[in-house]
């Protein structure tokens, strides 16, 4: 049975935007890692390899796009195509740990086993879905520990998915754990065969389904910004500080995990709500100190951030996004947020616990403010004029970027079904999610990407690029969240430690 993949359609404007990266080695890939436990009987005997290969390949046949491979180029017109048939020795892989692994040391090795899979490109794109399951567990039963606690990593070529489709990923995933799946009946010896029609279809692309409006007043300005590539005219001080300029190679994405424990984000989520904010204000207000803090003045004299903007809420009514499935893709747009001299100097000054909330208080309104904006004169709606998408990415080479740090937050997880007790074995759980992403080149020098599980604890991993920042300074950045999280955030009265 041949496999030659059939079209199904253009890529849109945004998945252009990172199929046309990843053409590059730009961008790789993006992550999401949950935590697993369940108790060893619920296995009944079956092995973790064959369990999980029976979820994956049911949940391939309820989630579409991950069937699809990308073929064309960026000239002629890339364009998604199912395939026939997917071997799933491709796509999913068990790992063994070392035995007996303290948290420390399993957490150390996880990370490096990511910063690995964010460093790859995806071989054969035009003929194999651009996805992989990598799971991660000690096959040994501990006597300390009666369940088995498995590492779940989906890694993905963002054309496919952004961050809240991993996240729909990895609760679809524990839905068929707690099904005990049978392995279908199209699954021989690891090769699946997709079904002559489609369960379901991919999402379309979000131009068709959120109704995006350009005036010719944004149309003009974004123009005129373009042709004054960007910062030209600004006088030197009001330069934002980004790291080192942009640069494809070395090519090596660096990760650090901060994990804010349960109790502590209880806290923290009150004291949120306490000072009027959520919790990406706060971290970007954090983030921002660590930075002011740590880098010379004289060089770092403001900066510019960015956050992703879910654009689920704006879809049409009318849309056949009906369900969490069927919105597996790529639905998101961004706001910008400039932090100048006088608001540095200020952190640098006195980072107060009342400065810090206040701070954090102005951009949640900022945030709301870009939201309420939306689908009007949106960047996003931009992307179609784009001709030339590998001339666009080179041109920025060697050239200043425009944004220090993103700050990317996909929500939480439910990880218990709803009758299942959180320390019950009885049922799959999930104890903790990760997002991450691959070292962006020709983006924000710093990522910080945010999720969490209900209940449970919240993870920030922090990526970037060799050489880009100094490994010294984003270590420091890392020891001041996970300190000042830990307390609960800023506390009134006082100065951040």
């Amino acid at each position: 049975m041949t496999n030659i993949p059939q079209p199904i359609r253009p890529l849109g404007p945004i998945e252009v935007y990172s199929s046309s990266r990843h053409a590059l080695g730009f961008y790789r890939c993006l992550a999401n890692t949950c935590r697993y436990a369940v108790s060893w009987s619920v296995l009944q005997g079956k092995s973790v390899p064959d369990v999980l290969e029976a979820a994956v390949a049911n949940l391939v046949l309820r989630l579409p796009r991950l069937s699809v491979a990308i073929t064309g180029d960026e000239a002629s017109g890339p364009y998604f195509a199912s395939v026939s048939s997917l071997d799933l020795s491709h796509h999913l892989e068990c790992v063994e740990l070392p035995a007996e692994l303290d948290s420390h040391a399993r957490d150390s090795h996880l990370l490096h086993m990511l910063e690995a899979q964010h460093n790859q490109l995806w071989p054969d794109v035009g003929t194999r879905p651009p996805w992989r399951v990598l799971a991660v567990y000690d096959p040994r039963p501990s006597q300390l520990e009666d369940r088995l606690i498995i590492d779940i990593v989906l890694a993905i070529h963002h054309s496919l998915a952004d961050g809240r489709s991993t996240a729909i990923f990895q609760a679809s995933l524990l839905d068929e754990l707690n099904k005990q799946p049978a392995r279908p009946s199209c699954l021989e010896d690891h090769v699946l065969r997709m079904p002559s029609k489609p369960h379901g279809h991919i999402l379309p692309p979000q131009e068709e389904l959120v109704k995006f409006t350009t005036s010719w007043r944004f149309l003009a300005g974004t123009l005129l910004n373009q042709l004054a590539s960007g910062w030209l005219g600004k006088p030197a001080t009001d330069l934002p500080w980004t790291g080192a300029p942009i640069r494809p190679d070395p090519y090596q994405t660096r990760l650090r995990l901060v994990t804010i424990p349960a109790k502590a984000v209880s806290q923290l989520l009150a004291n949120c709500r306490a000072n009027g904010t959520t919790l990406t204000p706060l971290l970007h207000m954090l983030i921002l100190t660590s930075l002011a803090r740590r880098l010379p003045a004289e060089t770092a004299t403001s900066f510019q951030s960015c956050t992703p903007i879910d654009l689920r809420p704006f879809v049409q009514s009318g849309s056949l996004v009906t369900d969490r499935a069927e919105s597996f893709g790529v639905l998101v747009t961004s706001a910008s947020h400039s932090f100048d001299s006088s608001r540095v100097s200020g952190l640098r000054e006195q980072a107060s616990g009342e400065k810090i909330w206040s701070l954090a208080q102005t951009l949640r309104q900022e945030l709301k403010d870009r939201v309420e904006t939306i689908p009007q004169d949106d960047m996003v709606s931009m992307l179609r004029w784009v001709a030339n998408w590998r001339g666009f990415w080179l041109n920025k080479v060697n050239k200043r970027r425009e944004q220090t740090w993103e700050v990317s937050n996909i929500g939480s997880l439910q990880g218990s079904p709803e009758d299942t007790e959180p320390v019950s074995g009885s049922k799959w759980q999930i104890l903790r999610s990760v997002m991450s992403q691959c070292a962006i080149v020709a983006g924000p020098a710093l990522c910080a990407s945010v999720s969490g599980v209900i209940g449970g604890p919240i993870s920030i991993a922090l990526s970037w690029q060799e050489g880009i920042l100094e490994s010294e300074l984003v270590e420091g950045v890392a020891h001041d969240l996970q300190l000042w999280m830990d307390q609960g955030g800023p506390v009134h009265g006082q100065k951040l430690p």
